[in-house]
């Protein structure tokens, strides 16, 4: 299993959900991937963690609760490693985004920052002492974040600054397709929705072998799919789904390699 210990500045580090219903969102993550979903401690901020053949994928907790109270959905979080939590968080500001929620310590030598790009797209800061596992890029876990926000273009600069990353450009289909980079690594990547009346956000891709097969798996769990199956060439196939309680995600199946 790819299990990832270590965490340049500026490549993912975690995703969790925040949910309207924790305990009925770990049913249907559980069933849909297999997931072994711990119980909700306080001492977890109310978030249950979720693991495959032991190893963290992410966590799933409470909405704030000031965004229920204003009706808001349940929301996938991602969060970049930052070397220096202060000047990320002052960066975003500059750049002109805005710090939702300031930086702070979530356990002994986490900290932790909620900010905005300049599109409106939510994400974390996140600065450790010591790396934790992450699987990634198996069935069931992460495979790949992506911007998804009009004009996105126009925050390039911002990821820039904040994440201290790079920037570059692979053909995709008919056009391209915007990277960012850490080093020679492609960590993350950045599009425009398809439709323009889509809120910005960064969505999260989960790995599956089978994408019709999860795709109906996950109608009999009571999600649905908010688009149709695309695919491309050198990555597979894929769709954008949402669970129950209306955490949008999506779902990937590489393309499998020629024997």
């Amino acid at each position: 299993m790819p299990v990832i210990d270590t965490f340049p500045q500026g490549t993912p580090v975690w995703v969790d959900l925040q949910s309207s219903d924790p305990e009925g969102a770990a049913a249907f993550y559980r069933d849909l991937f297999g997931w072994d979903v711990a119980e909700a401690t306080a001492e977890m901020g109310g978030y249950a963690v979720a693991t495959l053949g032991g190893t963290p994928v992410t966590a799933i907790g409470p909405l704030p609760q000031m965004i229920a109270e204003a009706g808001g959905r349940s929301t996938w979080t991602t969060y970049f490693v930052t070397d220096d939590i202060e000047r990320a968080a002052a960066a975003a500001t500059d750049q002109g985004g805005q710090v939702l929620v300031p930086p702070g310590e979530l356990a002994r030598g986490v900290f932790l920052a909620i900010v905005a790009d300049p599109t409106g797209a939510v994400f974390g800061l996140w600065q450790q002492e010591k790396g934790s596992p992450w699987l990634r890029n198996e069935p069931g876990a992460v495979d790949w974040l992506e911007l998804v926000a009009t004009g996105y273009e126009d925050s390039l600069s911002f990821y820039e600054n904040v994440l201290m990353v790079g920037v570059s450009q692979m053909p995709l289909n008919e056009g391209v397709y915007t990277l960012l980079d850490v080093g020679d690594a492609n960590v993350a990547g950045a599009m425009a929705p398809a439709s323009p009346d889509t809120p910005s956000h960064w969505l999260a891709y989960f790995q599956v072998a089978d994408l019709d097969a999860s795709l109906e798996r996950l109608a009999g769990l009571g999600g649905s799919a908010l688009s149709l199956p695309m695919s491309a060439s050198g990555v597979g196939r894929w769709a954008v789904v949402v669970d129950p309680f209306g955490g949008a995600f999506a779902l990937l199946e590489p393309e499998h390699e020629a024997a």
